[in-house]
C-alpha cells in the first residue's frame, strides 16, 4: 500500500520495523501541525521553527517509545511538548523574540482562494488575540482541541493535565476569548464563532 494511503499509525509501525520512506511520509503530514502547535505555545517563529526539526529528530529516535493504542498525533505533540518545556526553563533568564503576529502555517483547502484568504486573516486575528490574553496552556489546549481535533484525554496526555483539567482551561479559554471579541460585535463588526474561527473555518 503506498504510503499516502496509510493511517499515521501504520506508519508508524512502519517506521518501527526500519521503514525510512514511511518517516517521510510522517513528517510531510506533521511538519506544519507542529510548528502550529509550537508557535502558539511559544509565540516566537525562529523557536517553533527550531523544536520543530528538534521534535520531528527525537520522533525518529524514539519511534519505538510510540504505543499503537494513543493516536501517532498525540504522542508526537507530547514530544513536542516535553521538548517545549526543557526550552523554556533554559531561556527563561534571557530576553526572546516573540511574534504578536503568530504567523501559523497556512490552512485552506486551495479551491477558493479569496474565501482561503478571509479564512486566514480571521484564524490570525484570533491566535493574535490568544497569545495576549490566554495562558499558556489554555493556547496549547485550544489549539489541540480545534485544529488538531484530539480529545481532552488525549489533550491531557499531550499537556501531562488530567481530563477534567484541560475541559476547564477549553472553557475557559472560550469565555475568556468570547468577552474580548465582544466589543468588535457591538461596533457592528461581523459576529466571529470562536470555535470555527480558532480551527480555521472562519
Amino acid at each position: 500500500m503506498p504510503t499516502t494511503e496509510r493511517t499515521s499509525e501504520e506508519l508508524a509501525l512502519a517506521v518501527q520495523r526500519g521503514s525510512a520512506d514511511c518517516f517521510t511520509e510522517l513528517v510531510e503530514r506533521f511538519q506544519g501541525p507542529l510548528y502550529n502547535f509550537l508557535v502558539v505555545r511559544l509565540r516566537s517563529v525562529t523557536d517553533a521553527e527550531e523544536l520543530t526539526q528538534e521534535a520531528l529528530v527525537r520522533a525518529w529516535r524514539k519511534i519505538d517509545y510510540y504505543k499503537p493504542e494513543w493516536r501517532f498525533s498525540t504522542w508526537l505533540f507530547t514530544v513536542a511538548r516535553h521538548i517545549a518545556v526543557s526550552h523554556q526553563r533554559s531561556v527563561r533568564a534571557r530576553p526572546r523574540q516573540q511574534s504578536d503576529e503568530v504567523p501559523l502555517a497556512e490552512v485552506g483547502d486551495g479551491a477558493d482562494p479569496v474565501r482561503d484568504l478571509s479564512r486566514r486573516e480571521e484564524t490570525s486575528r484570533v491566535w493574535r488575540l490568544a497569545a495576549d490574553v490566554l495562558t499558556r496552556d489554555q493556547r496549547s489546549a485550544l489549539w489541540l482541541r480545534y485544529a488538531e481535533d484530539l480529545t481532552p484525554k488525549e489533550i491531557g496526555r499531550v499537556l501531562g493535565r488530567h481530563p477534567g483539567t484541560v475541559r476547564v482551561l477549553l472553557f475557559r479559554a472560550r469565555e475568556r476569548l468570547a468577552r474580548r471579541l465582544a466589543p468588535a460585535r457591538r461596533k457592528g463588526g461581523r459576529p466571529l464563532s470562536v470555535n470555527a474561527t480558532i480551527a480555521g473555518g472562519g
